[in-house]
């Protein structure tokens, strides 16, 4: 297949808008919590349990993407998780407890669908030259879709009511998958109608693992979606109980860290490509996720605020700007056949990551009773993540 600039374009534009809406969807019932625990008479603190159930539904889909891919082709897979996306909305709208899980489910469903169908497609378009960099502004889609959350939904909230606030997600998601379908033939030509859509999912952790710097890669990839998490979560307790931050305060903390997050994610893709070697890029983010952290346990309300927003900035840059070097190196390692399949179970392992961070984090909180010096466990999971790809490098080199 000849691949030109315009279709490129077409391919990592849809791409971005695919991601994007996944995080607009993923971020926008957090976004309105306190509307909606007002609503239902609870306490906005239990929109946690949605995201839980969320993450669990996005590990099982991401291991079942790679058969989904194969068999349906991954434009169409891409297609599939917008509708699903709209449906899982379509759900929250009930208002309902029982609704609001079944949606969670759904949407779960759809997240664990983006990421893999996304890597099938870029390896096709990509060149060594600039793989890191296509996947990384493909990535971009995440802290994006984030930000429009925190602007849109909010507003939306308030002026019309949470549920009816669900209509955007929904228009939004079914008007990108609609106008994808004439480009669908020629981008699922390599779909193989007799491929199982089910079959062992340990099948596909085991070609991740039978396959070292593959499976080294993955493993830092766990320790990365930890940090990620982690640095997502606590970021704003920490600075109101340890930096005596006002709510506010400690938002455009973590408003900075996604606001990084957007520049880490293309400027790293760009420098893994400068110097043709993603894996020396990961482990630089490792090394500097870690230093980061360990600045973050010295944190005191003695703190000029422009330098916490700096380290803020920093960490986002790092904690959150690795995941476009992460999926080329992932899609560049894998049997070019396969990269549906390894990519799916690649990010299983990482999204488990998303569950052992913050558990392991309020853990050592129990021990420590401060947030800033618990970042101790951070700075540590980062230095495991820089010996997981040397260990990628050593045996590729060996």
């Amino acid at each position: 297949m000849t691949i030109s600039r315009t279709d490129t374009v077409i391919v990592v534009g849809f791409l971005i808008l695919v991601q994007g809406t996944g995080a607009l969807a993923g971020f926008w019932l957090p976004a309105i919590a306190p509307e909606v625990g007002q609503s239902l008479g609870l306490s906005p603190s239990l929109i946690a349990y949605p995201v839980l159930i969320l993450y669990i539904f996005a590990m099982i889909s991401s291991l079942m993407a790679g058969g989904i891919v194969r068999r349906f082709g991954a434009w169409r897979s891409s297609q599939a998780a917008l509708i699903l996306i709209g449906v899982s909305h379509l759900m929250f709208m009930n208002g309902s407890l029982l609704f609001l899980a079944l949606g969670s489910i759904i949407l779960g469903g759809a997240y664990g669908l983006l990421t893999p169908p996304a890597s099938h497609l870029l390896s096709k378009i990509v060149t060594p030259k600039n793989r890191n960099l296509i996947f990384s502004i493909r990535f971009t889609g995440v802290p994006l879709g984030g930000i429009l959350a925190g602007l849109l939904a909010p507003s939306v909230a308030l002026e019309y009511g949470w549920r009816e606030s669900m209509i955007v997600t929904i228009a939004i998601s079914l008007v990108i998958a609609i106008s994808m379908q004439p480009f669908r033939k020629r981008w699922d030509i390599d779909r193989l109608k007799s491929a199982k859509i089910f079959r062992n999912p340990i099948s596909d952790i085991y070609l991740v693992w039978k396959l070292s710097a593959l499976k080294w890669v993955a493993l830092s990839g766990l320790c990365m979606g930890a940090i990620q998490t982690t640095l997502t979560t606590y970021t704003v307790t920490m600075l109101v109980e340890d930096a005596n931050y006002t709510l506010i305060a400690a938002g455009i903390g973590l408003s900075a860290i996604q606001f990084a997050s957007v520049f880490g994610r293309v400027g790293w893709g760009w420098f893994a490509d400068r110097i043709e070697n993603g894996l020396t890029a990961l482990m630089i983010i490792a090394v500097i996720a870690a230093l980061c952290a360990v600045l973050t346990i010295f944190l005191s309300p003695s703190w000029p605020q422009i330098l916490i927003y700096l380290l803020c900035f920093c960490f986002g840059l790092v904690g959150m700007g690795w995941n476009g070097v992460y999926a080329s190196e992932i899609a560049r390692l894998s049997p070019p056949e396969e990269v549906g399949r390894t990519t799916g179970a690649s990010f299983f392992i990482t999204f488990s990551g998303v569950f052992l961070g913050p558990v392991v984090f309020a853990s050592a909180y129990t021990i420590t009773g401060t947030y800033s010096t618990t970042f101790l466990v951070t700075a540590i999971i980062g230095f495991c993540s820089y010996i997981c790809i040397f260990n990628a490098k050593r045996v590729m080199t060996s």
